[in-house]
């Protein structure tokens, strides 16, 4: 089940968020639980940001905190998401989590951009998935890698 997210969701999202990152190859940080509290909240009570959530047998297993924002060179809107993370395990949820951002950015009747900045697509399957439902790939992310950090 696909829902909204409120207060009590917060803490569940920020563990899958953590276990996100922590697999990522691109982001050699810890999370800031206050930070990341902060910006769940701030999606609670922005007009222009949503927080949804992906719930499987009253489980939270899954998240994405999608915002409605406008291009620097221009007062034209796109939504986008500031953060997406599903639970390996419950991988499947993830187009249903997409498909809700989908139908909010049609809401505004607004372009969408979805980037993928974790290196985790190794296999392309999230980028087929974005591809399937409406949105090429136009580009590409370049990061430094976490081994090359150390």
């Amino acid at each position: 089940m696909i829902r909204i997210g409120g207060h009590g969701d917060i803490n569940a999202c920020i563990e899958i968020g953590k276990a996100v990152i922590s697999s990522s190859l691109t982001h050699d940080c810890e999370v800031d639980t206050a930070k990341a509290s902060k910006a769940f909240r701030r999606a609670i009570s922005d007009k222009n940001m949503e927080f949804f959530v992906a719930q499987k047998a009253d489980q939270v297993v899954g998240f994405l905190l999608a915002i409605k924002d406008e291009h620097w060179f221009s007062n034209s809107s796109y939504g986008t998401d500031f953060a997406f993370c599903v639970l390996p395990d419950h991988a499947e949820q993830g187009v249903w989590l997409l498909r809700r951002f989908i139908r909010w950015c049609k809401a505004f009747n607004i372009p969408m951009m979805m980037g993928l900045s974790t290196g985790m697509d190794v296999d392309g399957r999230t980028g087929k998935m974005y591809e399937m439902h409406g949105l090429p790939r136009v580009g590409g992310i370049h990061a430094t890698i976490k081994q090359v950090l150390k």
